[in-house]
């Protein structure tokens, strides 16, 4: 397989299917979710890093549509500096998207200097995520969301060192470093790190310092980006373990041991498949299976393919679902948890397993999963009984297959 030729092949079927539900105006462009009914920030954010990365990479010519996301997401700022998580559900300020929309920001500054992005843009940003800071190196997501949750860490932390670099404002740099070296201690001894810190926090009703396929990718993903502005073993040894990690759960057939990860919510997220290339490329090139796993990885990743963009979840077939069924005790019991709640996790892996076999372009709310669950006080996401085309999914895909493509090419 010709590793580049197929992931750009890949990068644009997606862009070609997201760039249907995006909204251009004479001076603005952002994504609407057909689906959702929903403006996309993050992804909208996700999409414009993506062209940018295509256009350096002389693979694409989008500068005008660059320049009209940019825009939009420079309207779409608050005045404290964030910019707000959309859902269904709810649409408030959030560290997660303000990390990611600042990091595209920056991206585009870097490229299109000509733009003339206002400093104060990624200043107003860095400040309203260190306002997030409730402990040392740990950001509240939003607040919706007060748990320590690693993967959010890690992306402030990749804003907050790259902005910090380059503006040499050395109070970012230091709480970059204290959010990395706050994830590295987190980690367990066997490579993985826990979705979340092991203290309990609103609205969780439980704490969830389990392992998560998916988000180990997304941390890792992150943590790559943070490794090229800092120096330090200790990070580069944990970024090596937890490759080794997800290494560790992912079948000769490049599809994972879902069974192994403990985080329900994120059981079989289908952009994983997208975020483990650079991964392998930056940190595993010399490792037995990495490339094989790259080329695995690709084709699982195509294969969820539908409508012109990413399902929500893996798809199932027959064999497969009967075979998560059997295992969704094991993964339902990962976890210091009451019977009870161990019990409903199980059922909620059965419920995904019945949902990710029905490929729908419509998300259809669950009945079994809309009402309380144990797992929070607010359900801030819509549990589908379908497996429906998912921007989320794929705007974070085109993020890692681009940074992907980058890789490729500086080798």
């Amino acid at each position: 397989m010709n590793v580049f030729a197929e992931t750009s092949d890949i990068t644009k079927q997606l862009l070609d299917g997201v760039m249907e539900q995006v909204t251009i105006t004479d001076d603005e462009a952002f994504v609407n979710d057909n689906v959702t009914k929903v403006i996309r920030t993050r992804v909208t954010a996700e999409i414009c890093s993506t062209l940018v990365k295509l256009h350096s990479l002389k693979i694409l010519d989008n500068k005008l549509l660059i320049k009209k996301m940019t825009k939009w997401l420079i309207d779409n700022q608050n005045s404290n500096g964030s910019w707000n998580e959309a859902h269904i559900n709810y649409n408030q300020p959030s560290t997660v998207f303000t990390s990611i929309c600042a990091l595209s920001l920056l991206e585009v500054s870097e490229l299109f200097p000509e733009f003339n992005i206002n400093k104060e843009i990624f200043h107003n940003a860095a400040k309203f995520i260190l306002d997030q800071e409730i402990d040392s190196g740990a950001y509240k997501k939003s607040e919706h969301v007060h748990a320590d949750i690693l993967n959010v860490d890690a992306m402030a932390a990749a804003f907050l060192l790259k902005f910090g670099s380059k503006s040499s404002t050395e109070n970012y740099t230091k709480a970059g470093k204290r959010a990395v070296e706050h994830i590295c201690s987190q980690q367990f001894t066997n490579g993985a790190y826990p979705y979340s810190g092991p203290k309990k926090a609103y609205p969780y009703k439980y704490h969830f310092f389990i392992p998560c396929i998916h988000y180990q990718a997304v941390t890792l993903y992150y943590l790559i980006k943070s490794s090229l502005y800092i120096k330090s073993d200790s990070l580069q040894h944990s970024i090596l373990s937890g490759a080794k990690w997800l290494i560790k759960n992912q079948k000769d057939d490049g599809y994972f041991e879902w069974k192994n990860s403990g985080l329900n919510f994120a059981l079989y997220l289908s952009a994983t498949y997208a975020f483990v290339l650079p991964i392998y490329q930056s940190f595993l090139p010399d490792h037995t299976n990495a490339s094989k796993l790259v080329e695995k990885s690709l084709i699982a990743l195509k294969n969820q393919i539908f409508d012109g963009v990413l399902l929500r979840w893996e798809k199932g077939n027959l064999k497969s679902v009967i075979i998560g069924f059997f295992e969704a005790g094991k993964g339902g019991n990962i976890g210091k948890y009451p019977l009870v709640f161990k019990l409903m996790r199980t059922l909620h892996r059965l419920h995904r397993e019945i949902a990710r076999k029905k490929v729908s372009s419509h998300l259809i709310p669950s009945k079994l999963i809309s009402r309380p669950t144990g797992y929070s006080a607010y359900l801030g996401t819509v549990e589908s009984s379908t497996n429906h085309p998912d921007l989320y999914m794929t705007s974070e895909a085109l993020d890692a297959l681009s940074t992907s493509l980058q890789i490729m090419d500086e080798k």
